[in-house]
């Protein structure tokens, strides 16, 4: 049982970071046209984006701190479990699904929305991200 809990989540890890790679790399190069200071007004106007990217953060280092102390506690030999390596790499997989989830707020949040474009707002859409010159 230990060894299929242990394949779903490597094989889930590997495509979590695929997914996750892509929308990294798709940020990243708009990243390189956009007028950084419309963005950072636009970011910090945003109460609700500031406090889901600060909640994202805090449960992705709170997952990966557990991961470690319980890592840490296998490796001492102070609980030696499959339950507890099962339990760490769960919370190794949660870090990983929570930086994803970020990664794709920002992912929103920099790209415009084709929905929105393509109606009456499609000039007011694409005024919020003009390109730097």
């Amino acid at each position: 049982m230990y060894s299929l809990y242990h394949s779903i989540l490597s094989s889930g890890s590997v495509i979590l970071a695929l997914i996750g790679l892509y929308f990294v790399i798709r940020i990243w190069m708009k990243w390189k046209n956009l007028d950084r200071d419309l963005l950072k007004a636009r970011v910090f106007l945003n109460i609700n984006f500031l406090e889901k990217n600060w909640l994202l953060v805090f449960l992705s280092g709170a997952s990966l701190t557990i991961h470690q102390s319980l890592e840490f506690l296998n490796s001492s030999n102070y609980f030696i479990s499959d339950w507890l390596e099962t339990l760490s790499e769960i919370l190794e997989f949660m870090a990983l699904v929570f930086l994803i989830i970020l990664a794709y707020e920002w992912f929103k949040f920099i790209m415009p929305n084709k929905k929105n474009c393509l109606s009456n707002n499609y000039h007011h859409c694409c005024e919020n991200f003009r390109l730097a010159e």
